[in-house]
């Protein structure tokens, strides 16, 4: 009997160790290499995952928790391993990782296990030089050397294309075209002509092509035409080169000659041995018609020219290009948005009527007003818009300018102006007794339903346009009040007011009382434009009883349904509602459900966001605020009696503090900031429930009596600064101990959340 006992003991124990060798995953066999170029040749050749003993490198870039490591030979990409920005430069030693390829591209996923040990003393990897042919060579040894190679090469840009032209062969002058990718915000690509440029990067084989990816980059000259000596500068848009009139396309120097010549004659002496370059685009009456650029390529005259303010846009059909007349509208609306040259004299014009016409002196600038009485195109030759004004001012459009320069078809423009009282800028001459002005420009038309713009008179706004006509006197500090909801489905809406150095000359500097009204179907999408929003910024400003529902804004960074940022400014009674707002630069976006970023001395009571999304590429995305800053000495910001619920807060970036449902950054010293009476009721993705994150150098956030719903922000979401509650309790008054339940809130007990009694 005890021998059948141990021979029962003995197969059982066999058996129980068949079992879990054969239930726990088996990991594979450790290889042992000798560089990153040996990791890379046995991960290629294998049929599966690598288990690699030991791998060693200096980090060169870190994006997100990943980072690339180069061992002076070649690279390797590394993926989960936790890295910051700070670690670039270390060495670093990664053990027991695997190996595998992603798309091809070679890597060590650190997410599948591993340590990790850095040196004590940092190295410096130099880049290598390109010298094959590499878009033609696929093969496992090339691949294992140059993909993610560490890289400086020289070349050429190609012009309008995401490609690089280089020289890998100097002997024999052979050369390789290669896909191009910036990861830099530092400069973008691609450029408009063929530049010359030293990159620095690495490269990088995936899903069988090769690119590189960009992290710096030397710039040198750009060939948009062909250099030229300039002998004589005759007036402000012609020049001569040996004998031959060269008149520049795009401009109008009439305005003011002597300015225009000047620095026409500025521009060129600035040039290295007074070359410069000419894109002719035709010839005739013995004239050839150009754009003038700087030696290097780098600088188009026209375009300089017309943000300073010193000419004026003719912008003919004839000669058209249209990426670069889309260049020279945004500068000539640079000058109108920084009040330059033409421009300066806008905030002070004085306002020309019928009555006034007489007193005016011409030469000028001022602000025409009148009724609008027909709009007619003048056939001959070009076909141009000739407004007039109750027979005594006569306004006329150029049809170069009218095509690239106003939005609108000439019916809707008809339509949109016969009737109506008008503004113009700009300056006049008298003909037999009539006032004749050029427009250049949509923006220097506007009108509203009526009012002056002061406190007691404030400019009414009842349609679309007399909301676009805002823009015109966005810093003048006048007062505007809507008198009936805002549709603007189907403009293309521009934000008013901007950042500048100076933010007086160019933010939204007044007052807007909504009079609670709505402003509905707001769009804006440009990701290469930042501060964006009804208001793109606002400064010194107040906004009130205002309802902001179904916009849809989509920017690099700094958006929100209000403003994109805000300073020393007071919103009031603020309603955002069924919105989406997106950023989408890769570092901090700043984008709030109401403003993207508020700094110094702004104030915002009794606003709220509901059933809106705000979502963000990485950082900072709020509910509320993208941002909330403080700087040192600067006025307090206040937020109170304000709220976040329905609809979702999200980074695309796996973080714990990348978004918050109310404000994600935060950044103020001690007692600098009032965050008080607030609550959260929405969904949040990769972020925290109120506030994500404090910056370095801030004081801790003091958030008093202000809540979120645990239930509703979502599974695992925190929150070190507000107190979580239920559902349930959320609608109860009495978890809302110390609120304003006579004159700013109410509730339906059980039913529902706080609400601000003027919503109601």
């Amino acid at each position: 009997m005890k021998r059948v006992y141990i021979a029962f003991i003995v197969i059982l124990t066999l058996v129980l160790i068949f079992v879990v060798t054969s239930c726990v995953p088996q990991h594979p066999s450790l290889v042992s290499v000798r560089s990153i170029y040996d990791a890379k040749l046995k991960i290629l050749n294998s049929a599966g995952p690598v288990s690699l003993d030991k791998v060693e490198g200096t980090i060169i870039y870190v994006s997100g928790s990943d980072a690339i490591i180069h061992d002076g030979q070649t690279g390797i990409y590394v993926y989960k391993a936790g890295f910051y920005s700070s670690d670039v430069g270390k060495k670093v030693t990664l053990n027991n990782v695997i190996g595998t390829t992603y798309r091809d591209s070679v890597q060590i996923d650190f997410s599948k296990g591993g340590s990790k040990s850095f040196a004590t003393e940092t190295f410096t990897v130099e880049p290598t030089d390109l010298t094959i042919d590499i878009v033609n060579n696929v093969s496992v040894p090339t691949r294992a050397l140059w993909d993610f190679q560490y890289v400086k090469v020289y070349g050429i840009l190609n012009g309008g294309k995401m490609t690089f032209t280089y020289e890998y062969d100097k002997t024999n002058k052979r050369k390789a075209t290669i896909n191009v990718v910036s990861l830099s915000s530092s400069f973008s690509l691609p450029y408009t002509y063929d530049t010359e440029a030293t990159l620095t990067g690495y490269l990088q084989f995936s899903n069988g092509a090769w690119s590189l990816k960009v992290l710096r980059a030397e710039i040198g000259d750009s060939y948009p035409g062909v250099g030229v000596f300039v002998d004589e500068v005759v007036d402000g848009k012609t020049f001569k080169v040996y004998g031959k009139s060269y008149e520049l396309i795009g401009i109008d120097d009439s305005v003011n000659p002597t300015a225009a010549k000047a620095k026409l004659e500025e521009f060129i002496n600035s040039q290295p041995e007074g070359i410069a370059q000419v894109l002719v685009k035709g010839e005739k009456d013995g004239k050839k018609y150009a754009f003038l650029f700087s030696k290097d390529g780098k600088t188009l005259y026209q375009e300089q020219a017309l943000k300073d303010g010193v000419v004026v846009p003719n912008l003919a059909e004839e000669w058209e290009d249209i990426t670069i007349y889309e260049t020279l509208k945004n500068a000539y609306k640079s000058a109108y948005s920084s009040k330059k040259g033409v421009y300066s004299a806008f905030s002070g014009a004085s306002v020309i009527t019928v009555e006034s016409s007489n007193t005016y002196v011409e030469g000028n600038y001022a602000i025409f007003s009148g009724t609008v009485s027909d709009v007619t195109k003048d056939e001959a030759g070009n076909i141009n818009i000739n407004i007039n004004v109750s027979n005594w001012l006569k306004i006329t459009i150029s049809a170069g300018n009218f095509k690239y320069l106003f939005s609108s078809t000439f019916e809707q423009f008809k339509q949109s102006l016969e009737g109506k009282v008008i503004n113009f800028y700009g300056k006049a001459k008298r003909n037999e007794g009539i006032l004749e002005m050029p427009l250049y420009a949509e923006w220097e038309m506007f009108s509203f339903a009526s009012g002056s713009g002061t406190p007691d008179d404030p400019y009414i706004i009842t349609k679309p346009e007399h909301l676009i006509s805002v823009r015109a006197f966005a810093s003048a500090n006048k007062y505007f009040k809507l008198g009936a909801d805002i549709d603007l489905a189907g403009v293309d809406w521009t934000p008013i007011g901007t950042y500048s150095s100076n933010l007086s000359a160019s933010a939204f500097v007044g007052t807007f009382d909504g009079n609670g009204y709505k402003i509905k179907n707001i769009s804006f999408s440009d990701t290469t434009k930042s501060n964006a929003g009804l208001f793109g910024y606002i400064y010194n400003a107040t906004v009130t009883n205002l309802i902001i529902e179904n916009a849809n804004i989509t920017a690099s960074s700094r958006a929100g349904a209000l403003a994109g940022a805000s300073q020393l400014s007071k919103v009031y009674r603020v309603k955002v509602v069924n919105s989406s707002i997106r950023v989408t630069y890769s570092g901090s976006g700043y984008g709030g459900g109401l403003i993207g970023e508020v700094t110094d001395g702004t104030e915002i009571e009794e606003c709220t966001v509901r059933n809106t999304t705000v979502s963000g590429a990485k950082y900072a995305i709020g509910g509320l605020l993208g941002r909330l800053k403080v700087n040192s000495g600067k006025p307090a910001v206040v937020v109170r009696n304000c709220y976040v619920e329905g609809g979702q807060v999200s980074s695309d970036y796996s973080s714990s503090t990348s978004s918050a449902g109310f404000i994600c950054n935060f950044s103020a010293a001690s007692g600098s900031a009032v965050i008080e009476n607030n609550y959260v009721a929405a969904s949040i993705i990769n972020g925290k429930a109120f506030i994500a994150y404090k910056e370095s150098g801030s004081a801790d956030p003091v958030v008093r009596s202000s809540y979120y719903d645990t239930q509703v922000v979502g599974s695992g979401v925190s929150d070190s600064y507000a107190t979580g509650k239920t559902t349930a309790e959320m609608k109860q008054q009495a978890t809302f101990a110390g609120w304003n339940f006579t004159n700013v809130w109410t509730i339906n007990e059980g039913n529902d959340y706080p609400r601000l009694k003027w919503e109601n």
